[in-house]
Parts: structure tokens; C-alpha cells; sequence
């Protein structure tokens, strides 16, 4: 019986859909044709010859009418694709509830809320809508969800609880279950090929995730083990909160800091596919590349998983040190400028002393940018005090200068003219060169900590700078404030948090003072611990007010590669060399063994098991330690690579790759954040010993969906 009536219900909705598709069809029509209107009555009243302000006015009206009509065209259209896309499948779930002296409530959740005008009633909730969250975060039976605009409790009981397969409008099946999103939907959802973009979860999100991706704190702190979705969980938690704070934060205002481009090409489109506009997708790299050449973040980890005694690889555990950062941010602070009276002929306009006493720092929070500021307008303020209490003297002075006569404005520019050097000449001395001050501070430490002071000073004159003092230098300009904070940006997510370093984290924070930060991290994966942040609670006392959520369960892989990679890290004695949490809870979506091949060939090996893939695997990772090995070996392959093969070959080794469907060759560090069908590990047998190639095990086999092949030379 329920069918026909789910099957009604669902045609309902397409009928609704339909409808509200051909009325906005038609009034995208009207939209456009209003825009052009307004732009061509514009033009042609720019073309005529401004009068007065009048004429001024009417144009600006023209132009807010432009502005206004083109956001209601945007509107319109943005509209258009959300309900096309709601045609497709409308809704995933439903829930009745009976809220306490209320009647029951069907509840259809879905990607997007539909509203019929007709009867003022929701048919259709937005997943993200506070009702909605009863869904993730009860089973049948008592239950309460808070409106957060009001924080008020909703309290009731679940009688329902309907989960739906909904493909191309056609309802497939649908099934009730009681607490938790039911593993087969969740089963099928993950044992799909990899289409090379990550996925939308709406239909599966689990109550942990749930709450990471609802959390009202300003600061959270996600973090969890490999294929936990943490991921997923911070780009469903921008969407959420830019439909929850929709009055006053927008996409324009937030950033997603990204561990590489071939990530950031991963991940691209997922906040359109959830309802929202794009967001900026930024890296260290692009922030940085607006000054001296340098070398990448990736020469840097190809450089330490060659050497670890060098004199870079020693001076690179330094300079990612809290008492080296503290040491250069003392320095800056510091800095003072050698000052002279500001005279104008023969009479001081500003003493010595004075400046000195302004520029000194009186506040906990006076940086060099505000102390500069404080001693200009103090300048300026003078001179301007001066030149209305000696008028007549300075029009004496440079009448007799240039032996001519002038009237008040062009005294005044004079006058001018000679402050503006004085200005000009402040500014060099007020804001100091951080090559030299960043020159100083490396050349002090080095005779402290009995490093190289000839390899840091000749690294500072090369032409293309290492990224650890590109990072550096950027550092201390901004300390210094020749680059401006940014105060536009209120929120940021971060991924891969633990391979960012303790100075891009203070970077991030100074960079953008008036943001909230989501954090996503997983410190089992940081590889390196000279740059990477090897221990949660040091990301808390970067992120002291973050809400911290645990993710305790994996979903990406099979039970039996996450059973296979844990073991890699537990047996490298677990806490005591770095596997912070306990081993985590596996989803139960079974599949094949992870394959131990021994073999003298291993390139005639992967041609073989690429060959009898499934044809639906879009995405296979071969995975190296290091880039020369990955790119070694890809010279090998692609001789022998077929030319007809289903999916390309590709060597990810740059800073420009995107994501498609291919076999990409490529060391691990390109793999972060990524998952793959099938992945092929060549090194597995050599890689035993220290904590970082066990690491560099797990995040390999921690890549894989399906299938993990690991090789063992002969």
C-alpha cells in the first residue's frame, strides 16, 4: 500500500518541480530581457554630455537599476539548476515526526528544500535545514533537534524512519530501518568506482560526521584516521555554513587551503553540486608567488626523503621550530629606525625623540604596520600645524627661493612637495628590509645552534629561493605589514592540516585575523616531522577555542586493506613511535585480500594487473616514496604501455595536474587527501624499518577502495 502512495508522492514532486522549472524558465526570460533593456537605456544616456549633478544621479540610478536586475537574473538562474538537478532524484530520505502537542509531520529530506506556494508547505527539506538533522542523528523513538537561530528545543518522536534509491525520477527501491543510515545504501554508495571527483554524502552521513558538519563553535578541529570523510565532512560543513549564516557570510568570504593542485582539481565542483557558489581554492604556493622565485613545497619533501644530515635538512628542522619562529617574531618586534629632527629650513617641525617615543611599542597588539602609521600621521598632522601657523613665512621663504610670487595653492604644493620627501624617506626607515632582518636572525642562530651560517647566507642570494625561506621572508613582510592582513575572509578550511607546518599555521592566522578556521587533520599521515605537525595536541594549542570532534570510523576502503594497513603502523610498536589514537572501527564492506606479489619484473607485473582490472575502474595509483623513484619508473612503463589502453598514463609530478580518470604514477605526497580504485605499491618490500616509511606503507595501502596490490622484489 505504501508503495502507490510513495510512488504518488514522488510524482508529486516531479510535477512541482515541472511546474516551478516552467515558470522560472519564463522569468529568466523576463530577467534577461529587462537586463539588456536597462543596459542599452544606460549607454545611451552615458553617451550624452553630463550637465550636473542631476545627470550624475540619474546614470548611478540606471547603474543600481543594472545591478539589481542582473542579481535577479543570477538569482533565477542559479534556481533553474537546482531544481534541474532535483528532477533527477528530488529527495533521499524521509522521517515522520510528531512534535509534542502537534500533529505528525512527513519529513522528505533531500539536496535542496522545495517549496509549494500553493499550499505554503515545504514538500521537500534541505538536508542542511535544522529539521533535517534529526534524520542523521536519531532512529525511531524520542527525539529533538535545536533551531539555531532561536536555540530553541524541538522535542518529539520519530515514528519513521525511509531511506530511498532515486536515479533519472525512477523511485529504484526504498526501505524504513530504525538508527543508522542503513549499511546497504551505505555498502552500495562505496563500492561504486571512483569517478574522479570526490562525492556528495548527503545520503550517508553518519551522527559523528553529522555533528563535526553541524558544530555551532567558530573554531573545530576534525580529525580522525584515514577514509574517516574528513574530507567530505569539512566541504559538507561550508556548505552548511553558508546556507546556515546565508545574512552574513557568502562564498566570496571564504577560502579552502588545499595540499595540492592535483587535490584542489579533486575536489572541484563539490560546493556548487551541494547548492552554494564556488569557493577559492588557495595553496601556499599561489599566496607566496607574488615575490622572489623559490623553490616548491614538493622539492622540499623530495629533498628530506633523501637526506636527513645535510645542512638543509638540519637547517629545515629549525626553521619550522617554535622558539626559531618566537626568536624571528622578537626581532621584528624590536626593530627600531635611526630618526633625525624633521626640519623645514631652519625650524624642527618633529624632534628625534619624539618620533622614537611614538614608533616604540605601547600595546600588546602595536605591530611595525601600526607603529609606521602612528609616526606618519604624526607627520603629517605637524607639517599641517605648521604650515597654518607660519603661512606667511614659508610664502616669504620660496618667494625669495625662486625669486617669483606665488598664490596660496601653489604654496601649498610646494610646501607639499618637500613633506613628501621627508614621507618617502620615513617609510624606508620605518619599514625595515626583511631580507635583512630574516639575514640577521639565520646568522644569529647559526652561531647558537652550530648550524651553517655560510649555507643560509648563500641560500638567501640564489636566484630562486628554497621554500623554507620563501616562507620566511613572507613571514616577516608580513610581520613587518608590507602585506596587508586580510580582513574579508571569515572563514577557512584547511585539509591536511598536520603536513602544514607550525609556521604556515601562525601565517594563517596573522594572514587572516578575523577568520574562523575549520581543521581537518589525521597526524598518523604527517610523513615528515620536520615540517609536519606530528600531534593533535599541538594543533589545540595552535587553535586553542577550536571545538575538537573525533572521527573514529573508516569508510573508504574494504574491511580487509583497512585491516592490512592498520597492522603496518601497529607494528611499529603503535603510540610509542607515533600511532596516536587506537586502531580504528572498519566499515563492514568486504572485498578481495590485498595482493603480496613476488616478482623479478615489476613492470611486466603492473601491464598484468592493470589488464585484468574491473572496466569500471576509472582512477589506479602506482605510489612511490619519492619522485625520482615514481619517475623512474613511469619511463620504464610507458614503453610498454599499450597505446589502446581504456585509461591514459599519467606521471603526477608537477604543480598544475588535475584529476581525471588515468593511471597516475606519482610519490605519495601528490596522493594526499586522494583515493583510488586500485593502487600498486613497487616499494612495498623495501619499505620497512623507521616510522616514516611505515607511515609511507599506511598512506599508501590507505589509498586504495577496492583493490591493493604490493609488490615484493625477487
Amino acid at each position: 500500500m505504501h508503495d502507490q502512495y510513495e510512488a504518488s508522492k514522488l510524482a508529486n514532486a516531479k510535477e512541482l518541480i515541472l511546474s516551478q522549472i516552467n515558470s522560472l524558465g519564463a522569468n529568466l526570460a523576463s530577467k534577461r530581457a529587462e537586463v539588456l533593456e536597462t543596459r542599452e537605456e544606460m549607454w545611451r544616456e552615458a553617451r550624452i554630455v553630463l550637465r550636473d549633478f542631476d545627470d550624475v544621479a540619474d546614470l548611478t540610478g540606471f547603474a543600481e537599476d543594472l545591478a539589481r536586475h542582473e542579481q535577479q537574473y543570477a538569482n533565477t538562474s542559479k534556481r533553474l539548476n537546482i531544481l534541474k538537478k532535483m528532477l533527477d532524484s528530488p529527495y533521499f530520505a524521509r522521517i515522520d515526526f510528531t512534535e509534542e502537542d502537534y500533529e505528525k509531520e512527513e519529513v522528505y529530506i533531500g539536496r535542496n528544500s522545495l517549496f509549494d506556494d500553493k499550499t505554503q508547505t515545504f514538500y521537500v527539506y534541505d538536508w542542511r535545514a535544522p529539521i533535517s538533522s534529526l534524520y542523521y542523528d536519531y532512529g525511531i523513538g524520542a527525539a529533538s533537534f535545536i533551531v539555531p537561530a532561536t536555540k530553541a528545543k524541538i522535542s518529539g518522536q520519530i515514528t519513521l524512519k525511509r531511506q530511498y534509491q532515486i536515479e533519472k525520477s525512477e523511485l529504484l527501491y526504498m526501505f524504513d530501518n530504525d538508527l543508522a543510515i542503513d549499511d546497504d545504501i551505505l555498502r552500495r554508495e562505496l563500492s561504486k568506482s571512483s569517478d574522479a571527483h570526490i562525492k556528495t554524502i548527503i545520503n550517508t552521513i553518519q551522527h559523528e560526521q553529522n555533528l563535526a558538519i553541524r558544530a555551532e563553535a567558530d573554531h573545530v578541529l576534525v580529525y580522525g584516521p584515514a577514509g574517516s570523510g574528513k574530507t567530505s565532512v569539512g566541504l559538507h560543513r561550508l556548505a552548511y555554513l553558508l546556507y546556515r549564516h546565508r545574512e552574513s557570510l557568502t562564498s566570496a568570504r571564504v577560502r579552502i587551503f588545499s595540499p595540492s593542485p592535483i587535490f584542489a582539481s579533486y575536489i572541484a565542483g563539490i560546493i556548487p553540486e551541494l547548492g552554494e557558489e564556488d569557493v577559492t581554492n588557495l595553496d601556499f604556493p599561489t599566496l607566496l608567488e607574488k615575490g622572489r622565485a623559490f623553490h616548491g613545497p614538493y622539492h622540499q619533501i623530495e629533498h628530506l626523503s633523501k637526506f636527513d644530515n645535510d645542512s638543509r635538512s638540519k637547517w629545515i628542522a629549525h626553521k619550522y621550530q617554535a622558539i626559531f619562529l618566537d626568536k624571528l617574531e622578537k626581532a621584528v618586534a624590536e626593530y627600531v629606525p635611526s630618526f633625525e629632527n624633521v626640519v623645514f629650513v631652519n625650524d624642527c617641525i618633529c624632534t628625534a625623540e619624539k618620533l622614537e617615543d611614538l614608533y616604540q611599542d605601547r600595546t600588546s597588539a602595536s605591530n611595525l604596520a601600526l607603529k609606521t602609521s602612528r609616526v606618519i600621521n604624526y607627520v603629517n598632522q605637524a607639517y599641517a600645524e605648521y604650515f597654518d601657523k607660519n603661512e606667511r613665512a614659508i610664502t616669504t621663504f620660496f618667494e625669495n627661493l625662486y625669486d617669483d610670487t606665488f598664490g596660496e595653492a601653489e604654496i601649498r604644493a610646494k610646501f607639499e612637495a618637500e613633506k613628501q620627501i621627508v614621507i618617502i624617506d620615513l617609510n624606508n626607515r620605518l619599514k625595515p628590509s626583511a631580507q635583512k632582518i630574516y639575514a640577521r636572525h639565520l646568522q644569529s642562530w647559526a652561531k647558537k645552534n652550530n648550524l651553517s651560517a655560510k649555507f643560509a647566507r648563500d641560500a638567501l642570494n640564489m636566484d630562486k629561493l628554497y621554500y623554507e625561506d620563501a616562507l620566511g621572508l613572507f613571514y616577516v613582510n608580513l610581520l613587518i605589514g608590507r602585506i596587508p592582513q586580510d580582513k574579508s575572509v571569515k572563514h577557512i578550511l584547511i585539509d591536511e592540516a598536520q603536513d602544514m607546518s607550525l609556521l604556515h599555521h601562525r601565517i594563517l592566522n596573522r594572514l587572516y585575523p578575523l577568520s574562523n578556521f575549520t581543521i581537518l587533520a589525521d597526524v598518523n599521515q604527517a610523513l615528515y616531522p620536520e615540517i609536519n605537525i606530528t600531534n593533535t595536541d599541538e594543533l589545540v594549542s595552535l587553535y586553542p577555542k577550536a571545538t575538537r570532534i573525533p572521527l573514529t570510523k573508516s569508510y573508504r576502503s574494504t574491511y580487509e586493506i583497512s585491516n592490512f594497513a592498520t597492522k603496518i603502523l601497529s607494528a611499529s610498536n603503535g603510540k610509542q613511535q607515533g600511532l596516536e589514537q587506537d586502531s580504528p572501527a572498519f566499515f563492514a564492506r568486504h572485498g578481495d585480500e590485498p595482493e603480496i606479489i613476488s616478482t623479478s619484473n615489476a613492470i611486466e607485473t603492473t601491464i598484468e594487473i592493470v589488464n585484468k582490472l574491473p572496466k569500471d575502474y576509472n582512477t589506479v595509483a602506482i605510489l612511490f616514496s619519492n619522485t625520482s623513484e615514481a619517475e623512474e619508473f613511469y619511463t620504464k612503463l610507458q614503453k610498454v604501455y599499450p597505446e589502446d589502453a581504456s585509461l591514459p598514463l599519467k606521471f603526477i609530478a608537477g604543480e598544475s595536474y588535475e584529476f581525471t580518470p588515468s593511471i597516475m604514477v606519482m610519490s605519495v605526497p601528490f596522493a594526499k587527501g586522494l583515493e583510488f580504485d586500485a593502487v600498486i605499491c613497487p616499494e612495498y618490500g623495501k619499505l620497512s624499518g623507521t616510522l616514516r616509511l611505515q607511515k609511507l606503507l599506511y598512506l599508501m595501502c590507505t589509498r586504495a577502495l577496492h583493490r591493493l596490490y604490493c609488490f615484493n622484489p625477487t
